[in-house]
């Protein structure tokens, strides 16, 4: 979800946050909360939020949950990174690691059925790294056929992978090369602008952030100045701006990249940081996390960084804020903050409408320590899950 995403990278040459934390309080006020299952919630199909998630000593795997019934199945077992859905909600596909006998640090290209049924792998041997799905049906990847991931002193951490795309009836093409570090690939909207981030060329060396947008007609590709060192990202609905933010020591600014000129501009707000921009309803507001230094809320911003409307208090810690396609809510994906014993706590999920209304428990099963999540294009129906019987014993 990104969606303004609150984790590192995947395995092997990439950094993953760990951060240990306990089951505690609910972090969002019991006064906002609504039951998914009681008479409040909303009974129809909503659009589907796929959620992976990173923590030792955890069972790792894919799971998915009908954000407007609250139903929630598990996709796939295992360590899984950078999930995507097609345009019409039906199908998934996301990176699994070790899923070539469990022993190696490789990502391959998986596609299933929305209930995980029919699984695939789509890509050639080799590594694959983050995967996003465009509105047109085309799924596109970082690939490289040869990758040590967990050796420094090898030049293959210097190999430049290439960008994969594959069309709706199987056939794949190349879309030029990116850096080795290239990671958390969005489409726009439009599905005719393909943006991405890079930590330089080297995965074993420390460096900033660069944002990356590529014209998927042509293959051009820009580094985008000002917008070095943010996260998140965000297309507009109209696929002509991007929005990130960059920390700051008032918790954050919000940066806009006019995609046209393929230039940013940084939105400062006096005695205000704001973090996990999203474009919501008509792309004229963001929803962020706005904190002042008399409070911290999940509001409504304008363009400008100017408060439209306060929506409710959020988690201590924010794992996600992803803005629903159905345009009428935001997903938040948070926890408390670490407690002194350093127990695991599950990251909770929640759907909260942009009009202030009262927020839906969605899930509280989402792995601390690296959160990522998915929303459908367009609302789908769950799928029909076959009721299993228990072997008698």
């Amino acid at each position: 979800m990104e969606v303004g995403r609150g984790g590192g990278h995947g395995p092997g040459g990439f950094i993953v946050r760990a951060l240990g934390a306990t089951l505690g309080v609910v972090v969002l006020s019991t006064s906002l909360l609504v039951t998914a299952g009681s008479a409040s919630a909303q009974d129809r199909p909503g659009p589907l939020l796929a959620y992976t998630g990173v923590s030792a000593g955890r069972v790792d795997g894919l799971d998915v949950v009908d954000t407007g019934t609250g139903r929630q199945w598990r996709v796939a077992d295992g360590l899984t990174h950078d999930a995507s859905w097609s345009p019409d909600g039906s199908r998934i596909a996301w990176i699994a690691y070790g899923s070539g006998g469990g022993t190696d640090d490789l990502g391959r290209v998986q596609v299933a059925a929305a209930d995980g049924s029919g699984r695939t792998q789509v890509d050639d041997a080799g590594d694959s790294r983050s995967l996003a799905w465009s509105p047109d049906g085309t799924l596109a990847w970082f690939h490289r056929s040869a990758w040590n991931p967990t050796d420094c002193s090898a030049a293959d951490r210097l190999r430049r992978p290439d960008l994969v795309l594959r069309g709706v009836d199987g056939t794949t093409r190349t879309f030029g090369t990116v850096a080795p570090t290239a990671d958390g690939l969005q489409f726009s909207p439009d599905g005719a602008t393909v943006a991405w981030r890079e930590r330089g060329d080297d995965v074993c060396a420390a460096a900033g952030t660069r944002l990356v947008v590529a014209d998927v007609a042509t293959g051009r590709q820009t580094v985008v100045a000002g917008a070095e060192d943010t996260t998140g990202l965000s297309f507009s609905p109209d696929s002509t701006t991007l929005a990130a933010s960059r920390a700051t020591a008032d918790g954050g600014d919000v940066v806009l990249v006019d995609l046209a000129t393929r230039t940013a501009r940084t939105v400062v707000t006096p005695e205000a940081g704001e973090t996990f921009p999203v474009f919501v309803g008509d792309g004229t507001d963001l929803a962020v996390v706005r904190t002042t230094p008399t409070d911290r809320t999940l509001s409504v911003v304008d363009r400008s960084g100017v408060p439209v409307r306060d929506l409710a208090e959020p988690p201590e810690f924010v794992e996600a804020l992803v803005a629903s396609t159905d345009r009428t809510s935001v997903l938040v994906a948070g926890r408390s903050l670490p407690s002194a014993d350093g127990a695991v706590q599950d990251t909770q999920l929640w759907r909260q409408p942009l009009d202030g209304a009262a927020a839906t428990a969605l899930a509280g099963n989402g792995r601390a320590a690296v959160f990522e999540a998915a929303v459908s294009f367009r609302s789908a129906d769950a799928p029909h899950l076959e009721r299993r019987q228990r072997p008698r014993r």
